[in-house]
């Protein structure tokens, strides 16, 4: 619900906006972006490649687990209970230990790549910000909703006003302040 009442708060406010003359706006499909990022194409193979190794660990290790067991199935008749429980109760163990281990190392693997992923991602961000502020735009959009705004000159930020004035603290000399001052002078009639 939060997230819908931002997004319409956002919309709004962007509808209502209207960026003087010379401003540079633009926007970024991030799907696309991503898609053909190859540095993060490569990080994508890369962990595709573990996880299939993983597998492969991990398939070899069940089956041989399961000869195993069908061995001991084939032996339990000849044995007496005792030893039979004995042994089972070994083998249930070693695959409890088994799956701890595969759950452990698939773990470890997942964060792996969601740390790595998300550095990359914010390396993006950056890249987007600084190419913004190099090349002379205000704001810079996300075309799929990836944060919504990817640059935003800093005095564009509306954040401090609106909060003052949500909290009870109508400063309008703040507020004006944020102004075009094309905005300034009609309302002074100067």
């Amino acid at each position: 619900m939060k997230k819908v009442f931002l997004s319409i708060l956002a919309a709004v406010l962007l509808w209502n906006c209207q960026a003087p003359e010379g401003e540079k706006t633009g926007f970024v499909d991030i799907q696309q972006l991503t898609d053909k990022y190859e540095k993060l194409n490569a990080l994508k193979k890369q962990f595709t490649d573990k996880e299939a190794a993983f597998k492969h660990k991990y398939d070899s290790l069940g089956q041989a687990l399961q000869a195993q067991y069908n061995d001991f199935l084939r032996r339990a008749q000849k044995m007496s209970k005792a030893k039979a429980d004995k042994e089972y109760q070994q083998l249930m163990y070693r695959q409890q230990m088994l799956a701890a281990q595969q759950q452990q190392e698939y773990a470890k693997i997942q964060k792996e790549a969601d740390d790595q992923t998300a550095k990359l991602l914010e390396e993006l961000k950056k890249f987007i910000a600084d190419y913004g502020q190099k090349n002379g735009y205000t704001f810079i959009f996300s075309k799929n909703d990836f944060n919504g705004v990817l640059y935003g000159d800093k005095a564009k930020d509306l954040t401090s006003v609106l909060l003052e004035q949500l909290n009870g603290k109508k400063d309008t000399t703040t507020a004006k302040d944020n102004q075009p001052e094309e905005d300034q002078k009609d309302k002074s009639g100067k």
